[in-house]
């Protein structure tokens, strides 16, 4: 009897070692971070490449690399207390303004690689007063008004018509702003101007969301009317049946259309990527709402569809406001995003991509000419601007971003 008994509080001790152990191991997450630009050297070793060449020295200031480098995931390791290398797939790093906070299971030390931003990336974050100092909603944007230097000259490598010749054809052809640019390097782009017609030269033309829009023609949860069934989708893409149709197709209003010959060219085509456009419907009132809230909704859209061009989506426009909300802007009016600014005197109303209803699937949300978001039929006409991501590997002329001297792509 004795012996059970000493047995048996052996076998509690080793249980309770155990659930010693385990609950350390389990304990809550601890955090070693960077705060106000300074390193713990007890939590982190840095290195840096620091002139791009791919090789990576200590880095021994005091201040860690800000604008114009990144995390390099790929290199980047950290330690448990225990020795063991963790895999940096299932730690937390946030990154803010001056401040990055590495979340995880006892990890006690961390080697962090910092990679030099090239190319794209690395011009557009030179503009830092002017671009977010951290990515908002994917990628790094460029937030204010009209002066915000985010021009770029698309579709030709022609001084003559890119620099200092702002006249209205050229605006209307070449000249697009940049929205931001995404952690990976791809340049999101959208039209300054709506689209033109190949057949009226000049002329802004406006166009429906969908040629259906009763709750018989879209079905009775807007199944029929989704973007990648819409008209404009396909007009914008340039598509027939999936593919892409004749060059000046009277359809076409982007791709294939002859007023934007240069979309032809391989050059320029093969440059803008096949991005996932994620789809679907906000049916919720979002007044009161900022650009992270309404980012969360359309980026967890379930369907998406890769195609070249696209739309911005309602929490692009948000994102261009400074604190992510048009509402907290004294000139909201006059923000480079929005298509009504002095001088356009347009009445007509712009085309944004997620449907947005409150009673029904059967609109879609489109920027107003006093620059709010609300609701139309899909069969109603408004204006459009296409958007569209470039690959990672373009590289920018040296320019101001300006409408006088805008960015250009050299490669």
């Amino acid at each position: 009897m004795k012996k059970i008994i000493i047995g048996v509080l052996v076998i509690i001790e080793i249980f309770s070692l155990y659930m010693m152990y385990q609950s350390n191991e389990n304990k809550n997450l601890n955090e070693v971070n960077v705060q106000d630009n300074k390193i713990n050297k007890n939590t982190f070793a840095i290195y840096w490449d620091e002139k791009g060449t791919g090789t990576y020295t200590e880095y021994t200031k005091e201040t860690w690399p800000g604008d114009g480098y990144m995390i390099n995931f790929e290199k980047t390791e950290c330690m448990s207390e225990r020795g063991d290398k963790l895999n940096t797939n299932i730690l937390d790093f946030m990154v803010g303004n001056n401040n990055l906070t590495i979340t995880s299971k006892n990890t006690a030390y961390c080697k962090i690689y910092f990679s030099k931003c090239n190319g794209a990336i690395g011009t557009v974050l030179e503009g830092k007063n002017q671009v977010t100092n951290c990515p908002v909603g994917g990628m790094y944007r460029y937030q204010g008004t009209d002066e915000v230097n985010n021009w770029i000259c698309f579709g030709t490598t022609d001084n003559d018509i890119c620099i200092g010749n702002n006249n209205a054809d050229n605006i209307n052809k070449y000249m697009y702003r940049i929205i931001g640019v995404t952690p990976e390097g791809e340049l999101a782009l959208i039209k300054e101007t709506s689209v033109i017609s190949p057949h009226s030269s000049g002329v802004y033309v406006q166009y429906t969301w969908n040629n259906m829009d009763s709750k018989d023609e879209c079905g009775e949860n807007g199944e029929n009317c989704t973007w990648p069934k819409t008209m404009l989708f396909k007009r914008l893409n340039g598509l027939s049946n999936g593919e892409i149709v004749d060059p000046g197709g009277n359809s076409n209003i982007f791709i294939g259309s002859t007023y934007y010959d240069y979309l032809q060219d391989e050059k320029w085509f093969n440059i803008i990527t096949e991005h996932d456009w994620k789809y679907g419907d906000t049916n919720v009132d979002i007044a009161g709402y900022n650009g992270d809230t309404l980012y969360e909704i359309e980026n967890n859209f379930s369907d998406s569809i890769k195609a070249k061009i696209g739309l911005q989506y309602i929490h692009d426009y948000y994102y261009a406001y400074p604190g992510g909300n048009p509402k907290n802007s004294d000139n909201s009016k006059n923000a480079w995003i929005h298509f009504y600014k002095d001088g356009y005197n347009s009445t007509n109303w712009e085309w944004l991509l997620t449907r947005y209803g409150l009673e029904n699937n059967n609109v879609a949300a489109y920027v107003s000419t006093n620059n709010g978001i609300t609701h139309f039929s899909l069969k109603n006409y408004d204006i459009v601007r296409p958007v569209f991501y470039l690959n990672s590997d373009v590289i920018l002329s040296e320019a101001t971003g300006s409408l006088e001297d805008p960015y250009m792509i050299i490669n």
